[in-house]
């Protein structure tokens, strides 16, 4: 089935996956190690194809989804290869987590080579980054982070992620109460992006109030763009020109300023950054980046980008299970974290080529990837499907 004839079909994205590209890293990573059935790459296609298949998906789900006929007509199984979910969540709570995110990395490699955008110049990407929340039962998880001063028995998981244009670029899972602050979290994803280029710059929120860490991606040549707090002191250097119009959409744009920040108390942050402060109708706008050579306009617009990060974690949470943990200790939950971003990717270069919506793209591709499935069990069958089911 392709529902567009100048589209892209699941098979050719699926062909971003070669199963000798799988059995490679998992040789790397010796993830098969005295393993007689839960293969690495077998898992990989499991947790694939589990998660686009089914709107909530857990270890009896998988359990069912690896034993049935059409799972084992795909990856050609022997009949008798079987499993129980006991086996599964084991499995994902032991596996060398490094064999998913290699393969993360590598398909992260290709889909950026086979098709990918630049959102306002040809100069630079963007990269958007935040963090999401997942909450469970605190008795469920082996340890997570308590957030506000409710005690409702629940612990949450936190979730980095860097976007870089249109593909997830950088992930982190965080589950010590010492990463409840964004400070913490939204540095380590930035300097662990896969996109090395020098023309990325970054998008944050005010979560990240550290001067110290403004001024170590900037020693570092990471370009940022991000808000400030209104009532953030600091020390006036220069001024910077600003358009004759100094409306820019529904902002009123007042200064243009090279500043020094106060770090605490009269410790005054000696390192030069650009500060743009604006107004609407109703309150005060500040951005704070380190980037002088665009006009502020552009700043600001690339602020305005950071809101696609927001369409992505609803994007995974409400159609890829995300909101839902299928593993409960930390091994686990990052090889679900690493698999949901390669599903991700594959589903938003099918989502943006044929031109659907994120519902429709993800329930066209797993209704194309059927199609695909039934195919295989056919030819597999050699035309009489009563050879498998039986």
């Amino acid at each position: 089935m392709k529902f567009k004839e100048d589209g892209i079909g699941v098979s050719d994205l699926l062909e971003l996956i070669p199963q000798d590209l799988l059995d490679h890293l998992a040789e790397d990573a010796k993830v098969d190690h005295q393993v007689k059935k839960l293969y690495g790459r077998n898992v990989f296609n499991l947790l694939l194809f589990g998660l686009l298949n089914f709107e909530r998906i857990g270890l009896r789900t998988l359990q069912d989804f690896y034993n049935s006929p059409y799972f084992k007509a795909l990856f050609k199984l022997p009949g008798s290869n079987s499993v129980k979910y006991n086996s599964i969540s084991a499995r994902l709570a032991k596996m060398n987590v490094d064999f998913f995110a290699n393969a993360y990395h590598a398909i992260y490699e290709r889909c950026s080579q086979f098709y990918d955008q630049s959102i306002l110049s040809s100069q630079y990407k963007i990269t958007r980054v935040d963090s999401t929340m997942v909450a469970e039962a605190a008795t469920k998880l082996e340890k997570g982070i308590n957030v506000g001063p409710k005690k409702n028995g629940r612990k949450q998981i936190k979730y980095t992620v860097c976007l870089t244009n249109m593909f997830p670029s950088s992930v982190e899972v965080f589950m010590q109460q010492k990463y409840i602050n964004e400070d913490s979290t939204i540095p380590k994803a930035i300097f662990k992006v896969l996109d090395k280029g020098k023309d990325n710059v970054f998008v944050f929120d005010r979560g990240v109030r550290k001067r110290d860490t403004f001024c170590k991606l900037d020693d570092n040549d990471y370009s940022f763009v991000t808000r400030l707090n209104p009532n953030s002191r600091y020390i006036y250097v220069n001024d910077i020109s600003i358009p004759d119009n100094r409306v820019f959409k529904n902002l009123t744009i007042i200064k243009d300023e090279t500043v020094y920040l106060y770090k605490t108390g009269d410790k005054i942050v000696e390192h030069p950054f650009r500060l743009i402060q604006t107004k609407d109708q109703k309150k005060a706008y500040w951005f704070l980046t380190d980037r002088f050579d665009l006009p502020c306009e552009e700043i600001i617009s690339i602020y305005k980008q950071r809101w696609d990060i927001e369409v992505f974690f609803r994007f995974i949470k409400q159609e890829l299970n995300f909101r839902h943990l299928i593993s409960i200790n930390e091994n686990g939950i990052k090889i679900i974290l690493y698999m949901t971003m390669i599903l991700a990717m594959l589903i938003l270069i099918y989502k943006k080529i044929n031109g659907f919506g994120f519902k429709t793209a993800r329930r066209r591709f797993a209704m194309e990837f059927q199609d695909i499935i039934t195919e295989m069990i056919v030819v597999f069958c050699g035309g009489n499907p009563n050879t498998v089911f039986r």
